[in-house]
């Protein structure tokens, strides 16, 4: 049967009022241990508020079976589902579900479709701060362990998250969450883990989902580290454009996850690139810079650094240190 559905569009300067008139009743009430209130789009977590951005929306070429399964498996009896597009223009919704047909008053319960230009990270902060609850934050993405540091590997679909964490697996260090890890912040430190039934398993495109304890046994797994970095992969061949300051020290930055400010690193993805490897160096620079007292490099490129040694044709080379 194919489900109907009300669409609101709202704009980037809808007020709080009129997010609260879009969404359903009860949406605010609490959720049972294994659901989550609002997060990314999931077929297999069940999610009162499901987000879909451009990216996600591409990936799970949405229209009627996104619709039916944006929300997962949530009861019967959980009230009114809502998807959220994000990043989308006012009509989006008609693009993707041209064919689905709109409630008709009073038939029903439909499901509530939301259409507003702002992305997942502001929307979420929004309905959380709506809601009261600022103690859980559900990100898309590979959350894991690599030597010793939580690193949440990000990217847009397709971009690699799931081979590369897959090699790192490989390479001996652990798998926390696939997809949907939720960070908890914990005085001065965010937590992340994985939901029950995601635990260990691992999705892998072209192959299918993976059960790493089967795989590659218990060790390779980890139930619930610190979040110390975010790694952002994003195409080489995109618009972003690297500074002299990004191509010394790293293209960085910082985001607030679970309330706290979390390190974030973003690193180009091209052919031929080891993504394990350069992701195995950010987290030794990183763990190097902790054990420096912030420092982003070591005593001796800072004496490059300040003696300004650095040539400008790259084939002319500094002499060497004595």
């Amino acid at each position: 049967m194919i489900p109907s559905f009300t669409h609101h569009h709202l704009s980037s300067d809808a007020s709080d009022a009129d997010w609260q008139w879009a969404l359903p009743d009860q949406w605010q009430a609490g959720v049972a241990p294994d659901q989550r209130r609002i997060g990314p789009a999931n077929p297999w977590i069940p999610t009162r508020l499901a987000l879909i951005s451009p990216a996600l929306r591409r990936y799970l070429q949405c229209g009627e079976e996104c619709l039916i399964h944006a929300n997962g498996p949530l009861p019967a009896n959980d009230g009114p589902r809502t998807i959220v597009l994000t990043e989308a223009h006012a009509g989006a919704v008609d693009e993707w579900l041209a064919h689905v047909p709109v409630a008709e008053p009073g038939h029903g319960t439909p499901i509530v479709v939301i259409s507003t230009p702002d992305d997942d990270e502001s929307v979420s902060q929004r309905l959380q701060r709506l809601c009261g609850a600022h103690d859980e934050d559900w990100r898309h993405g590979v959350f894991m362990e690599i030597s010793g540091l939580g690193v949440l590997i990000r990217g847009t679909a397709g971009i690699g998250k799931s081979e590369v964490a897959l090699e790192l697996i490989s390479r001996g260090h652990r798998l926390i969450a696939d997809d949907a890890p939720c960070f908890i912040a914990r005085g001065d430190e965010v937590t992340g883990s994985c939901p029950d039934r995601l635990f260990g398993l691992l999705e892998v495109r072209g192959i299918g989902i993976l059960d790493i304890r089967e795989l590659f046994g218990s060790n390779a797994l980890k139930a619930r580290k610190y979040l110390r970095l975010i790694v952002d992969l994003y195409p080489a061949d995109s618009e972003h454009h690297m500074g002299a300051d990004e191509r010394l020290f790293g293209d960085r930055g910082n985001e607030r996850i679970a309330g706290l400010s979390i390190p974030v690193w973003r690193m180009p993805v091209a052919p031929g690139r080891n993504l394990a490897v350069l992701l195995e160096a950010i987290v030794r620079q990183r763990n190097l810079e902790r054990q420096r007292g912030g420092q982003p490099v070591s005593p001796r490129v800072g004496r490059l650094l300040a003696d300004g040694e650095i040539p400008d044709n790259p084939d002319q080379k500094p002499e060497p240190w004595s």
